[in-house]
């Protein structure tokens, strides 16, 4: 499993509206897409019909998302907050 870094780029950007979180947090997945998509999930505020914009972790031009093993630690398909705290639970 790999983790990656996901940050925001365009804190301004309108779909913020569609997340509990707004900092950088960290995810273990497969792969890029993978950990936009579990951050998205676990980020997810209301149902995503109810804005049509897509949540800012799946969007490249709003957040990114680099492989970073300095965080080893983390298990498979958990998104942790720069404090440690698991996001989700």
């Amino acid at each position: 499993m790999n983790i990656y870094r996901l940050d925001p780029i365009d804190q301004n950007h309108p779909s913020w509206q569609n997340s509990d979180e707004q900092e950088c947090v960290w995810a273990s997945a497969p792969t890029p897409k993978d950990a936009r998509d579990l951050v998205a999930d676990k980020t997810r505020r209301g149902a995503l019909s109810e804005t049509g914009i897509k949540s800012p972790w799946q969007d490249e031009g709003v957040t990114s998302c680099v492989l970073d093993p300095s965080m080893p630690h983390i298990r498979a398909g958990a998104v942790v907050r720069t404090d440690g705290s698991l996001v989700g639970d």
